[in-house]
């Protein structure tokens, strides 16, 4: 038995590629995704309030 690897032709809505592309963007820049992980720090520590209050405040 040998171990061959066949090339595939994949059709995705271009919308759906787009939406990829963006999602490989965000994943590899560093700044971003120390601002997500520091939201996500925020939200477990309780950081967070109810955006009908805040929009009041404003």
């Amino acid at each position: 038995m040998t171990n061959t690897k066949q090339s595939r032709l994949v059709s995705i809505p271009k919308s759906d590629l787009e939406s990829l592309e963006a999602t490989i963007e965000t994943l590899e820049n560093e700044y971003i995704m120390d601002q997500l992980e520091r939201s996500e720090q925020d939200i477990e520590d309780g950081k967070v309030r109810n955006a009908r209050d805040f929009f009041e405040e404003l």
